[in-house]
């Protein structure tokens, strides 16, 4: 899979190519655009690097466990139905990024899924966007024109991870509706959460597509979560131009993958090509990136680009791993 839209023009830099950043809401959103994805038949791993408009921003009042008291009016904003994402964006949490289970307007509270007490604390600042769905991404009635099917399991497929392999998706045209692809009955596409930092596999079955995706652009850090040995965690690169191995986890691997010693070994980040996959690990012992298949050291990771949607296999137990946005966008 390649990027065409946004790679032709990154010489140019990020800001020629984003339209329409003067209407955006500046006091939470940065410049919006779009990426236009070339999609290939096969497997096209998939990441969501433009964003939804963010609906709220502000700062903690207080921490409980998972629920995080807010000011009053922020969780008033908020639709009942809509899932959205928290992101913290200053602080001892800064580039955490957990969905929101529930708010209470009245209470002017939210309950995160996961907590994050032992490093969010009053006063650090967050942004609160809705998360994209099947709908948003690919259409309600697949505007997106991905191959159907017909009353029946077809066409093209969405994978989306979970704890047990893969959610499968296509769009059934006979009952005009997203539908499971394993089990055939249809589902409400507005209620597949995608949340952007997770990548998909977008497997085309015919006549290649292109995949327009757009929203806004995220400036800041992301924290990912990887889940434990052996683990194969499908992610996206979050930033639609200059994303590489070394902006995105660091030239000495300050993101904090595990790495190998003087040897291939640790987390390896998989980028798809057309013949399979190049590996990557950070050797702790040469202190550099190396191609994980030889050993052989990257000449300059600067020069390796992410592409939209990548793998970390994770080495080790669960972790966290810190990734950063090349450094122009802080003149976004």
């Amino acid at each position: 899979m390649k990027t065409t839209t946004l790679k032709a023009a990154a010489a140019f830099g990020l800001g020629a190519l984003l339209a329409g950043s003067a209407a955006a809401q500046e006091s939470v959103s940065k410049p919006v655009g779009y990426e236009t994805l070339d999609l290939v038949i096969g497997f096209n791993y998939v990441g969501l690097r433009l964003h939804e408009t963010p609906a709220a921003s502000g700062a903690v009042v207080d921490v409980d466990g998972a629920t995080v008291t807010v000011a009053d009016g922020i969780a008033d904003g908020l639709t009942a139905g809509q899932t959205y994402i928290f992101e913290v964006t200053s602080g001892d949490a800064i580039g955490a990024t957990v969905m929101v289970a529930e708010f209470d307007a009245d209470a002017d509270t939210l309950t995160l899924s996961d907590d994050l007490s032992d490093n969010l604390e009053a006063e650090s600042e967050f942004i609160i966007r809705p998360s994209a769905t099947i709908a948003s991404v690919f259409g309600a009635n697949n505007e997106a024109g991905l191959d159907s099917g017909f009353f029946a399991p077809g066409g093209d497929q969405i994978w989306s991870a979970d704890a047990g392999g893969f959610t499968k998706y296509y769009y059934d045209a006979g009952n005009s509706s997203w539908a499971n692809f394993d089990t055939g009955a249809t589902v409400d596409g507005a209620t597949i959460d995608l949340p952007y930092t997770d990548g998909l596999i977008v497997v085309d079955s015919g006549e290649p597509e292109s995949l327009v995706i757009s929203g806004s652009v995220k400036i800041g850090p992301t924290t990912f979560a990887l889940e434990g040995t052996g683990s194969f965690n499908y992610l996206s690169s979050i930033y639609p131009v200059g994303a590489t191995l070394a902006s995105f986890f660091g030239a000495a691997n300050e993101a904090g993958l595990d790495g190998g010693f003087f040897a291939p070994g640790g987390d390896q980040v998989w980028t798809p090509t057309e013949a399979g996959f190049d590996k990557y690990f950070y050797d702790g012992g040469a202190a550099t990136w190396a191609n994980f298949e030889t050993g052989a050291a990257v000449e300059d990771p600067s020069l390796v680009d992410l592409p939209s949607g990548f793998i970390i296999v994770n080495d080790a137990n669960d972790n966290n791993a810190a990734a950063t946005a090349p450094s122009f966008y802080a003149d976004l």
